[in-house]
């Protein structure tokens, strides 16, 4: 506003200058009066005007703003506000073109520049809250958009940002009152209907959430995140040229700041075009089997299964989306790689390892067979340390146990596999406990459980982890380091590695529905890696030392575990 500064001045003292020509005229004698000394009155009138004269030359730097309005060109005002808006429009251009480009730092400090300038700026905090969003940062993310949706509670971006971070963060009843908001203010909002077709996925409904997907993407065609909620669900119902389409265009739009996941993609992409056109998971021998397991010494289930015609211990891991082979029997049993890419996640070492992928031609569990099983082939850790009755050669997982209604019955030691759907209708017993659960982005069963009487978390059920286990991050989150149990630690082997002095967290109470298990000591390890495929928060596993308590059903099919107790380390509440 410098050149209205300089206007004002000139105006003022150009009106200085008449007052003073004018005040020098009245008060000019006549030539025939020169000498006579000046009036009462003319005194006055030169008082008055010089001190006008006075005030006019300070008003400026006393009153600008008085001024500013009074001399200001309405036009030239009108001009500068159409530069502002238009430098607030070419900064959203900016921020979003940032995000679009993978280049999230850059978008922050543009949203920030932005919201310094007005914190009011109802675009910015939407911009800077799909930021955060990107950055994993959910708390800042949900932070801004309830702050948008204090100024402007029409915003149905707003709701679905809202609702998206809540997903994220594991709170999903919270993120489906937000995005039912957003899609009543505006039934096209695209964030809407791609974090509904995550929450679809996540319950188990892949028609719908494949469905939704493809909506979202219609709407918005440059959000590449929607093709991996499709590309996943696609590949849950085993249509992998589907799922192999949509990861190619991903990567076509997708920025590509972050190689990892790329690669990781790519791997996926030439997996899936092998299994174009073969029918995998082929079930056949009898409709339903019981086998065997014995529990091991970490409270692992160990089975006698065969792949390929020939014998094989593995145990069996609800903890694990895939089934996966060491690499030494992999070589054993004549399983091939046909694919690598990327890293996986999981628990220990550094939580990362390589994917490589490889087809079982044959499975055989009791009386049921199994042809054509994708599987993970991998080092395993440790693996001639464990007594040889405990030395796994790989491990069941959901992609096969989906197929069936299976029973893993801790009591017995007994697992049942029924192919029957009508065996999904059974009315539970009222000994029992039906729990729902929802599956993560990679295919692990998540179930809410609350710890101390307080703290709700999602957790993985995860029979193929010896003990329970508490992430590093909700152990900060809810304040429990006073809980730690001091001078001890344990070594942890995982998929990823050997973690070496972890630290144990003391639990007075452990509850899943209404079934409590006191005074249980939980490892406190970070899940980054893991959340980092999760799609929605996990803080912690069911392992071992809780599941060997109970007969557990899981219902693939309606999405639910029935627990029923068999020891007394289990009470009802």
């Amino acid at each position: 506003m410098k050149h209205e500064t300089i206007k004002i001045s000139e105006r003022v003292l150009r009106l200085w200058d008449l007052l003073f020509r004018a005040g020098s005229f009245a008060l000019t004698a006549r030539p025939r009066e020169r000498d006579r000394a000046p009036s009462a009155e003319g005194l006055l009138i030169r008082l008055a005007v010089t001190m006008l004269a006075t005030l006019l030359t300070l008003l400026p730097g006393i009153s600008f703003p008085l001024h500013a309005a009074a001399f200001d060109d309405p036009r030239q005002k009108d001009a500068d506000d159409r530069k502002d808006k238009d430098t607030k429009a070419a900064a959203y251009r900016d921020g979003k073109k940032a995000v679009r480009a993978g280049k999230l730092d850059k978008a922050l400090e543009i949203y920030r520049s932005l919201l310094d300038r007005d914190a009011g700026d109802v675009q910015a905090h939407l911009g800077i809250a799909l930021t955060y969003t990107k950055k994993l940062n959910y708390k800042l993310s949900y932070e801004h958009a309830t702050e948008a949706l204090r100024l402007d509670p029409a915003s149905a971006r707003a709701h679905a940002l809202a609702g998206l971070s809540l997903l994220r963060s594991g709170l999903i009843r919270d993120a489906t009152l937000e995005l039912n908001d957003a899609f009543r203010l505006d039934p096209k909002e695209a964030l809407a209907w791609g974090a509904a077709a995550e929450i679809d996925y996540y319950e188990g409904r892949s028609k719908e959430s494949r469905e939704r997907s493809l909506r979202a993407f219609a709407l918005d065609s440059d959000e590449p995140d929607y093709l991996i909620t499709y590309a996943r669900a696609s590949s849950r119902v085993e249509s992998f040229k589907d799922a192999a389409d949509a990861y190619e265009r991903f990567l076509d739009i997708a920025p590509e700041t972050d190689r990892e996941r790329r690669d990781r993609i790519k791997g996926l992409i030439v997996f899936y075009r092998r299994l174009v056109g073969v029918e995998v998971h082929q079930l056949g021998g009898a409709r339903s089997t019981e086998l065997p397991f014995q529990l091991g010494s970490d409270r692992r289930p160990y089975i006698q299964i065969r792949i390929n015609g020939r014998p094989a211990n593995f145990v069996v891991d609800t903890g694990s989306g895939f089934t996966v082979i060491s690499k030494e029997s992999a070589k054993r049993f004549g399983v091939t790689e046909v694919a690598r890419g990327g890293t996986s996640q999981g628990v220990g070492g550094d939580g990362k390892f390589e994917i490589v992928y490889g087809l079982i031609k044959t499975i055989q569990l009791g009386d049921v067979r199994i042809k054509s099983v994708p599987c993970f082939i991998r080092p395993f850790h440790s693996v001639k340390d464990r007594p040889p009755e405990e030395r796994a050669e790989g491990f069941i997982g959901l992609s096969v146990l989906s197929h069936f209604l299976t029973d893993i019955d801790y009591k017995d030691s007994t697992m049942r596999l029924d192919r029957d759907p009508d065996k999904t209708v059974k009315v539970a017993d009222s000994v029992d406990t039906v729990v729902p659960f929802r599956t993560t982005q990679n295919g692990l069963i998540s179930i809410e459980t609350e710890l101390d009487g307080a703290h709700r978390i999602n957790a993985i059920l995860d029979s193929g982890a010896s003990s329970t286990v508490i992430s590093t991050a909700a152990v900060n989150r809810l304040n429990l380091r006073d809980s730690i149990i001091k001078g001890q630690t344990v070594r942890v082997v995982g998929a990823a590695g050997i973690s070496e002095n972890v630290e144990l967290l003391f639990l007075r109470h452990c509850r899943v529905a209404d079934l409590e298990q006191n005074n249980l000591r939980a490892l406190v390890l970070d899940f980054n890696a893991i959340n980092e495929t999760s799609g929605f928060e996990q803080s912690g596993i069911l392992g071992g030392d809780f599941l060997r308590h109970f007969r557990i059903r899981i219902d693939f099919n309606r999405a639910q575990v029935t627990l029923q107790p068999h020891t007394g380390a289990i009470t009802r509440q």
